[in-house]
């Protein structure tokens, strides 16, 4: 009965607030599992005054994700009147809840859409998109388009589509591996294009020649090679403006991003990311034409050009590096990595029957001559992390029944190499104590001639002890557990804190939420200056 008095006290319009924030955390519904229903409806059950509160509330109704019924999809669209909808649907045989077409189509026609995304066969989305022929308030239109092997690659959507008018359209995705074409008069109002296609060079060219107002350009997946689309002996096709353009990101080869940059005409101001993911077999062919996309000095006189910030996560078998400049008007010291004019980002995951049998083909010994040819001289920031947690149950249990076995190759020599690239490192942060961590603090301890600029050393959410024995598991030489290069198992950083730091006069060493000992606080304060920190202003 309190729990009763105190829900009916609460005013409706705070109800109706605390039922939009349940909806938004129930994730998308798994295309196996779907009761047909909203997954927060129970709150229409509980009392009157709660089914009153939600029913009053039209924007509590204006989404119809996946996994909804024909029945419940009617009902949202009744009850969101008179907003604008925002409309999520599997369609046809792809998903075991998948509306059919017909019914799809009938529940878009009467529907006021602001926002669509279409998941499933090609021919199915044809079917629904084709009888989408009135006039559209639309903003966002999205397509996941699976392809089969007796379906064509290249889906064309209607000229007819929306009656020729969608006016407020501003975004389009294309995630799917297929070629979507969408007509010209749809990608004239467009100002983001996201596309998962492999497209021919000249055909994405072709594209941008239609999108003059388009501000972002991300292709999220490319694994052709780009030709030159200039004909032997033939004139090279007319360059793209893109005067409104300030993001193209690409996954894909520092190759593609050169190709793709040398024919448009942009802002100087247009911020490029690239990521690259490699595996055994890597080519760094293109990577000194990728140095000219890289910013320089914005002024003469000032100091901020080339390549500024690095991070390191995970190492070995899996991990990433990460390199940036500045942003149009700042340091890059001072913004999130989004922000630069130039990322870099080459990550890699070996496959677990390669792991332990290509020990020197490790994508990370060869981040050192990465690190060459991009031109990382300038770079000041240096922070070194563990890879994330692995939460698939299957990719943890390959860990577990397959690496503890087998050693690790030593990985002293290629972390001194990549230190080596970095003079002008200034500040080096190291988080939660991985064995990459100690592989830094190990190097610094072994040269004094690594990092020669280096003025604070920033140690994150880590174990300090000034222990004369190391654990096992920390050692990184090749003989420890494969535990040990997990994330979920912390390194005692003190010994080699203590030792990186030695030879190191004026060095300032900031602890942030580590657990110190006294002994560790000692022996530093004999060489550097130590702050102790709860919150991470540094």
């Amino acid at each position: 009965m309190i729990r009763r008095s105190l829900a009916l006290q609460l005013p409706v319009e705070i109800l109706q607030e605390i039922f939009l924030f349940l909806a938004g955390l129930y994730p998308l519904p798994s295309p196996f599992r779907s009761s047909g229903q909203p997954d927060w409806i129970a709150v229409t059950y509980i009392c009157r005054y709660w089914r009153e509160a939600a029913l009053g509330m039209p924007k509590l109704w204006s989404s119809i994700t996946p996994g909804l019924s024909v029945s419940w999809s009617r009902a949202m669209t009744e009850r969101s009147f008179p907003l604008p909808m925002h409309i999520n649907m599997r369609i046809g045989a792809c998903y075991r809840d998948g509306l059919e077409s017909f019914a799809a189509s009938e529940l878009l026609l009467v529907a006021r859409i602001r926002t669509l995304r279409l998941s499933g066969y090609a021919d199915d989305i044809l079917n629904v998109i084709h009888d989408l022929r009135r006039p559209s308030p639309l903003e966002s239109l999205s397509l996941q388009a699976v392809p089969t092997r007796v379906q064509s690659f290249d889906v064309n959507l209607p000229e007819a589509l929306f009656g020729g008018e969608a006016p407020y359209c501003r975004r389009l995705t294309f995630d799917t591996s297929a070629s979507i074409h969408a007509p010209r008069w749809l990608l004239t109002g467009i100002t983001h294009l996201t596309t998962s296609a492999n497209f021919a060079l000249h055909v994405l060219l072709d594209v941008l020649h239609a999108t003059p107002r388009l501000e972002v350009l991300c292709i999220v997946h490319m694994s052709t090679a780009w030709r030159d689309p200039t004909p032997p002996g033939g004139v090279p096709p007319q360059r793209v403006a893109l005067p409104r353009l300030f993001l193209l990101s690409l996954h894909g080869t520092p190759g593609h991003l050169v190709a793709i940059s040398s024919r448009l005409d942009v802002p100087p101001t247009l911020r490029r990311q690239l990521f690259w993911s490699t595996g055994p077999v890597w080519r760094g062919d293109d990577l000194t034409d990728t140095q000219a996309l890289i910013p320089h000095d914005s002024a003469p006189g000032v100091d901020d050009g080339g390549l500024r910030i690095a991070r390191v996560i995970g190492e070995l078998e899996r991990g990433s590096f990460e390199v940036w400049s500045r942003t149009d008007s700042e340091s890059a010291s001072a913004v999130a990595h989004e922000d630069a004019l130039f990322l870099f980002n080459n990550n890699w995951n070996l496959p677990v029957r390669l792991r332990g049998c290509l020990a020197r083909s490790y994508p990370f010994f060869r981040l050192a001559s990465l690190c060459a040819l991009l031109g990382t001289t300038r770079i000041e920031h240096l922070t070194v992390a563990p890879e994330t947690a692995i939460e698939d149950a299957a990719t943890a249990g390959e860990y577990a029944t397959d690496v503890p076995t087998r050693k690790l190759p030593d990985v002293a020599a290629p972390w001194q190499a990549l230190l080596a690239t970095l003079p002008s490192v200034k500040t080096v942060r190291l988080h939660r104590g991985s064995p990459a961590c100690l592989s830094v603090l190990r190097a610094l301890s072994a040269s004094a001639d690594l990092l020669p600029h280096l003025e604070r050393v920033l140690v994150v959410q880590s174990i300090v002890r000034y222990a004369t024995a190391r654990l096992d598991c920390t050692d990184v030489s090749g003989s420890g557990s494969a535990v040990a290069i997990r994330e979920f198992v912390r390194a005692n950083l003190g010994p080699e804190l203590v030792d990186g730091v030695n030879e190191r006069s004026g060095l300032e060493v900031v602890l942030i939420r580590c657990e110190v000992d006294n002994e560790a606080l000692d022996a530093l304060r004999k060489r550097a200056r130590v702050v102790i920190c709860d919150e991470p202003q540094y």
